[in-house]
């Protein structure tokens, strides 16, 4: 179960309630008892219908115990996830640190954390998805949680390079992406119910991780340069559209040029930007497009609808300008060129920035599914259908942890308000995308 689908109805608890009087736990036992089953009841819950739609009336059902024993532990819903996010991550760390600790030989230290990952992966689906897919419904609220619960991981990363390749310049930007492309590649496996796959999947990742210590092929050197190279966004990007969207959708300019249908599209984007997907509703969207609410079921059945629709508008602009260079054949410059403009682009459109890499998660399953159809034509971009291209002889998965480890970086740089920044970033980026491709 995937977060937006259908509630259930509710299950029977899933602890009995503890005994008291003589013989009972001692308070504080109590207490930590009662923090631990609310803990497990919200990953319950949340495995079922999703975050949105899990209430404390739920939880406290499902945990056994008061409303007001709830709010003894938690202040809010929300605060009960994040406890929930930081407990799970606390006990996988300690266990894959404890894998990575026992190799003797470092050659194998981290393959052995990794393939330890996949075991808990599907020893624990629930609990994984929790952390991997489900915090990305909280949108803004979870973010610093999810880059606390990476640090580890990359230190891990960090070690095992010093330790068996001294020499590779690995920089923490990329040693970040390699964290977050082994975390993507575990995303989507869940997301699609292939958990069981990931154990098999150990050793090309393992090569993935460590063709970022080969030394820099021309290919990537030349994929660089060209990313260091200022472009100009050509006619038809989202810049250079006759109404920007950072124009007021209820505008003269808007009501002139825009359809209503359009300008109820802006709107959505716009009211999310502002209040949040939570904050959504269709008498707020119809203010702010300076239409009735009429005219939005005319055009529209739900408050989603025109939220995915502005994504999927502005998503779509994204990719079809980013991969206008590779359009005369796939080349190392032609990669940087697409990198080099895709960041211009996110750079110079801070409402699909914002849309794309924190917004969009928060409205459920079907915004979820529209997130793992742009990385599908990621992939496809960085691997055309032809093993003549750069990454077409790659390895799929090695082709996933490239792709979300680019997404990942984008997103951080955004989250941490360097946006405008990204175009810099570019050069690593085409060095983090090339370098295994090159190696495969």
């Amino acid at each position: 179960m995937t977060p937006g689908d259908p509630v259930k109805t509710p299950l029977e608890p899933l602890f009995e309630r503890l005994a008291g009087g003589p013989g009972g736990m001692k308070r504080d036992e109590v207490a930590r008892h009662q923090k631990t089953r609310l803990e497990g009841a919200m990953v319950e819950a949340v495995s079922r219908h999703g975050f949105a739609s899990t209430t404390i009336r739920e939880l406290v059902t499902l945990a056994g115990v008061s409303k007001s024993t709830f709010y003894d532990h938690f202040e809010s819903k929300e605060a009960c996830f994040l406890s929930a996010f930081d407990d799970i991550v606390a006990q996988v760390t300690e266990d894959v640190a404890s894998a990575y600790r026992q190799g003797e030989d470092p050659q194998e230290r981290l393959p052995s954390a990794l393939r330890r990952v996949m075991e808990i992966v599907t020893e624990r689906p629930e609990a994984i998805a929790f952390v991997t897919v489900d915090s990305l419904t909280l949108g803004e609220a979870a973010v610093l949680r999810r880059e606390a619960a990476w640090q580890p991981f990359e230190a891990m990363s960090r070690r095992y390079f010093e330790d068996v390749e001294p020499g590779a310049a690995i920089s923490d930007l990329t040693n970040r992406a390699i964290v977050a492309g082994l975390t993507g590649v575990i995303y989507r496996r869940l997301r699609s119910g292939r958990q069981d796959d990931l154990p098999s999947l150990v050793e090309p990742l393992v090569e993935w991780m460590r063709s970022y210590a080969t030394s820099e092929s021309d290919v990537v050197r030349r994929a660089a340069t060209a990313a260091e190279q200022p472009i100009r966004l050509p006619s038809g990007s989202a810049s250079a559209e006759q109404v920007p969207w950072g124009e007021p959708p209820d505008s003269s300019l808007s009501r002139s040029t825009l359809s209503q249908r359009e300008r109820i599209v802006r709107a959505a984007a716009r009211v999310v930007i502002e209040r949040g997907f939570d904050g959504l509703s269709i008498p707020a969207i119809s203010a702010a497009a300076g239409t009735s609410n009429q005219t939005f079921y005319e055009n529209f059945k739900s408050k989603r609808d025109p939220f995915l629709e502005a994504y999927e508008g502005l998503s779509e602009t994204a990719l079809r300008v980013s991969s206008a260079p590779l359009e005369g054949g796939e080349s190392p410059e032609a990669i940087g060129t697409a990198l080099r403009t895709l960041t211009e682009y996110i750079a110079g459109n801070p409402i699909y920035a914002r849309l794309a890499f924190f917004e969009l998660q928060t409205a459920g399953s079907p915004a979820l599914d529209r997130a793992d159809k742009t990385m599908d034509l990621l992939i496809s971009v960085l691997a055309p259908d032809s093993p003549e291209s750069i990454g077409g002889t790659a390895p799929r998965p090695a082709l996933e942890a490239t792709a979300a480890g680019i997404w990942f970086v984008i997103q951080r740089e955004v989250g941490h308000g360097r946006a405008r920044e990204l175009p810099d970033k570019a050069p690593e980026l085409a060095r983090i995308t090339l370098a295994p491709l090159d190696a495969g």
